[in-house]
């Protein structure tokens, strides 16, 4: 009798720590789910650091660079200065829209970044996005367009409606904000972005085809130089100056172009140059180009607008028109990412759209 007590005694203390062990590691991979989660949670929650402080109301600051003011404002009505001002406002409400997403994605994802001490973001396109208030972009349509009042109003609403109807919505790519880059035209493909800008690798930045109207002003474009004024342009505050033999043969030497077309690297007068720095030392749209001679002149022959890395505006216009809405033309353009809602605590909806 005292042995089957002995016995039954053992095994139920047996069983008792197999299921004590077994409680313990589901507690602990609970615990280390909710802490990956809360990490989630608080990287996405320290870019919207404004939208959690209730003394501003959602409010952020941004910088106007011309007058180093800093003015306070919602984000939508921010985003209402930006999306004209990066995008033609006649074009396809669903274009628009996209173009709000990403706007609103690059907010967040540079808020992130404390680019500048005093302010969110700034105005200035080289730096963060372009920005104008209504009442410099109603001037600007009024001038360069001529557009009458009913006009400009009318454009400055349909801004409006495509920011408001997007309201919340940014692009994720494994929990975090993308970074939201675009372009007017790509000229038929998109850019690897791992080809420029320090050689990055990102998933979502990858070359996809880009049907654009090639009635876009900019489709193509030229700019011709004489060898002197190359030669200027090119030593212009330049540590390392290049010296052009006019008898010497090609003038511009394409060393070799990337995997999507666009020239790489180049030659000149000894130099060699990456061609997104001869694009901006020469003005280029994009490094998308060839080079031929006429007497004393050297020409350049380009094909699209802008860096050609994530959404080409043109192409967003051109894939609205078919009948794209907004989430499809985004997942287009940026391979792989999410396309959420954010709610006024900073998190990311797990009902992705």
């Amino acid at each position: 009798m005292n042995k089957r007590f002995v016995f039954f005694y053992a095994f139920f203390s047996m069983l008792l720590i197999c299921l004590l062990i077994y409680i313990t590691s589901q507690v602990d991979k609970s615990i280390k789910k909710s802490t990956k989660e809360n990490i989630i949670k608080k990287e996405i929650d320290s870019t919207l650091k404004y939208l959690e402080d209730n003394k501003i109301k959602g409010k952020i600051k941004v910088k106007i660079t011309s007058t180093n003011e800093v003015i306070e404002m919602s984000i939508n009505d921010y985003l209402k200065g930006v999306v004209p001002s990066e995008m033609p406002p006649d074009y396809n409400m669903e274009a628009l829209k996209a173009q709000a997403v990403v706007a609103r994605t690059y907010l967040f994802n540079k808020m992130n970044t404390n680019a500048h001490k005093d302010a969110d973001i700034c105005d200035n396109p080289n730096h963060c996005q372009a920005f104008y208030l209504k009442k410099t972009l109603f001037r600007i349509w009024e001038t360069n367009k001529g557009w009458d009042k009913d006009t400009r109003t009318k454009y400055y609403n349909k801004i409006s409606d495509a920011v408001d109807s997007t309201n919340n919505i940014v692009v994720t790519y494994k929990n975090k904000y993308i970074k939201a880059y675009f372009h007017a035209c790509s000229g038929g493909k998109t850019e690897n972005v791992h080809n420029i800008w320090g050689r990055q690798d990102i998933p979502y930045l990858i070359s996809v085809e880009s049907i654009e109207d090639k009635n876009y002003k900019n489709y193509t474009s030229r700019k011709t130089y004489t060898i002197s004024d190359l030669q200027k342009k090119l030593n212009k505050d330049e540590s390392i100056k290049c010296n052009i033999n006019e008898n010497g043969g090609d003038i511009v030497e394409i060393l070799n172009f990337t995997d999507t077309g666009r020239v790489d690297k180049v030659k000149i007068g000894g130099v060699v140059y990456s061609a997104e720095k001869l694009r901006s030392l020469l003005g280029l749209r994009s490094t998308n180009f060839n080079v031929k001679y006429e007497k004393n002149k050297v020409i350049f022959n380009v094909l699209g607008n802008g860096h050609g890395v994530g959404m080409s505006q043109v192409g967003a216009n051109y894939y609205a028109s078919i009948g794209y809405t907004f989430d499809k033309i985004i997942t287009h353009y940026y391979t792989g990412v999410d396309i959420t809602y954010v709610n006024r605590g900073g998190e990311t909806n797990e009902n992705k759209i």
